[in-house]
């Protein structure tokens, strides 16, 4: 809108008393206006002051000042949230005239209001023949709010076309600070109670009060575009933008960024939880007939305000209430190598109080040795940027702990320390030392039987099988089948396979013999049996056994030479 307004598409922060031109993408003759401050300084009472001050008269009073809408998009849909309305005038002469050029003569000669009626007249109704449900935004001048005949006139403007006066929102700018706020808030709940939304603009650029910001109740909150442009390289701003979506979330409220121009800004402002963006990457000052357009190909977002489902404000009470609740340890480790944060679960497995562990470097929680090896493994987790998953048992304790520590970086990937996470797997380790044991008996107990156990599932691809006595501990199953399979004499291997996918079908017994080179290198006769049975998960599966028959083998063989009539199987 008119009211010394800053191009969206900029970047550039507004100053009072008028608004500034296009950085860049302007076209006017050159030379054929002068600023409007020059016109006011230098020539003031000329016939060149005053010819181009009737001008503007003219232009405001015969309407000659038309609207253009540059698009405000939500960041993460990319839907169109709304429309912001900027000033234009084109003379027959002069051509383009920059808003910096006319709106602080508009100003001098009081004829703002004016100028923002008209505009917000003709905007209303060009907009009530759009597509979807667009919304309009309009920057009215401080002195309109403060006259409560201008704020009814206003709402008439809005209510006199077809178009709904929920859509409509009205920004006032921070560094156009409202001497009289009683009348200021009188006039923004006479336009809530019409459902026309209010918002703050340009927020960041001057010394806002906080009581102010909360008493009057805004529904948007507008980052300046100053704040944007060093978003994707400039740390410091990023933090600034940050504590300002904070605070807009606080306050229930949904954040707009001003002048967006990469989309390196934007992913960052994805990241910090904004929700809206304006400027030259959304979409440049248009006129309704391309307004149209673009609405046709990316429709207009649902009355919702939008609010990110993850914010910084959320973020923080989500963080805490996992930090609190959570049956793990978790701590967080700046780079300097203190805890900044840390909850119950991991100062009960580090064995001191909470509160002597948050804020306290790590040679202030451990033990001299301890200490030296966590912060050793800490930065090398910062300096290499990646996860170390190790488990960990204090000397004299018993229980054991799996440690997670993976860096965390910021937007720019600059490591800003290292997440720790730790879970007590005492029990595990209880029940794999007793499974080793068990194990152990059994490689015994299979040295010296005959028999060994395996699994298949009902496909009849195996999925167990016992381990040989000499076997390595720590081994796969993958690499345990696959040493049977080798063990395996090759004439046999083939068509002791051919057998067991013909049985599979038939889900009969199956029973084979083959030669098999046993566990103390000799090769010896192995009978495998199994029977199809019902799993723990409700599946069917081969429960089999190798069973050393070489003893039967050798018996038969000697009855086969005794009598050739007897088969030796």
């Amino acid at each position: 809108m008119p009211c010394r307004r800053q191009e969206r598409d900029s970047g550039a922060s507004r100053r009072r008393g008028a608004c500034r031109c296009l950085s860049r993408g302007r076209s006017f003759v050159a030379g054929s206006v002068r600023t409007a401050r020059e016109n006011c300084v230098g020539m003031r009472g000329s016939r060149q002051a005053d010819a181009l001050r009737q001008r503007i008269v003219d232009a405001v009073c015969h309407e000659k000042i038309f609207p253009v809408y540059q698009p405000i998009v939500c960041l993460r849909s990319g839907a169109v949230h709304s429309l912001e309305v900027l000033a234009r005038w084109t003379d027959p002469e002069l051509g383009p005239v920059p808003p910096d050029d006319f709106i602080p003569i508009a100003l001098e000669a009081s004829l703002l209001p004016l100028l923002t009626l008209n505009l917000v007249r003709r905007a209303c109704a060009e907009a009530s023949a759009w597509p979807g449900v667009p919304r309009l935004a309009f920057n009215v001048p401080p002195s309109l709010l403060q006259d409560a005949p201008a704020v009814r006139l206003l709402v008439e403007a809005i209510s006199g076309s077809a178009f709904p006066q929920e859509r409509v929102c009205i920004e006032m700018t921070e560094d156009e600070l409202i001497e009289d706020d009683a009348t200021a808030e009188k006039a923004l709940g006479y336009l809530k109670s019409h459902g026309i939304r209010v918002a703050l603009d340009d927020f960041g650029t001057g010394f806002s009060n906080l009581v102010r910001l909360s008493r009057f109740g805004f529904d948007e909150l507008k980052i300046d575009g100053s704040l944007i442009q060093r978003l994707a390289t400039d740390r410091e701003s990023r933090k600034v933008v940050s504590a300002v979506i904070g605070l807009g979330h606080s306050l229930e409220v949904a954040v707009v960024a001003e002048g967006v121009e990469t989309e390196a800004q934007a992913s960052v402002l994805r990241e910090l939880g904004c929700d809206f963006a304006q400027g030259w990457l959304t979409g440049r000052p248009m006129s309704s007939h391309d307004v149209i357009a673009l609405l046709t190909a990316t429709p207009a977002s649902t009355l919702s305000t939008g609010l990110a489902p993850l914010s910084p404000y959320l973020r923080q009470h989500q963080l805490s209430s996992l930090y609190t609740g959570a049956p793990v340890g978790l701590a967080f480790l700046s780079p300097d190598m203190r805890y900044s944060a840390a909850n119950t679960e991991f100062a009960r497995m580090v064995g001191r109080p909470l509160s002597e562990i948050v804020d306290a470097h790590v040679s202030q929680v451990y033990a001299p040795g301890i200490a030296e090896w966590i912060l050793r493994e800490s930065r090398q987790i910062l300096g290499d940027g990646t996860t170390s998953t190790v488990e960990f048992r204090f000397p004299d304790r018993d229980e054991t702990f799996l440690v997670v520590g993976t860096c965390v970086t910021d937007e720019t990937a600059q490591a800003i320390g290292v997440s720790v996470v730790a879970i007590d797997i005492t029990d595990r380790k209880h029940a794999e030392e007793e499974i080793r044991a068990r194990e152990a008996i059994y490689r015994g107990a299979v040295e010296l039987g005959p028999n060994v156990a395996w699994v298949s599932d009902g496909d009849g691809k195996l999925t167990y099988i016992s381990p040989a006595p000499h076997e390595p501990e720590g081994g796969t199953m993958d690499a345990r089948m696959a040493a049977w399979y080798a063990r395996m004499d090759p004439d046999d291997r083939m068509r002791v396979h051919a057998e067991w996918l013909a049985a599979i079908p038939t889900q009969d017994a199956f029973e084979t013999r083959f030669r098999l080179r046993w566990f103390d290198d000799r090769w010896r006769w192995v009978s495998s049996r199994a029977v199809l049975r019902t799993t723990a998960d409700g599946g069917r599966g081969w429960f089999g056994v190798f069973t050393d028959i070489s003893r039967q083998v050798e018996l038969e063989e000697q009855l086969a030479r005794i009598d050739p009539g007897i088969d030796a199987r």
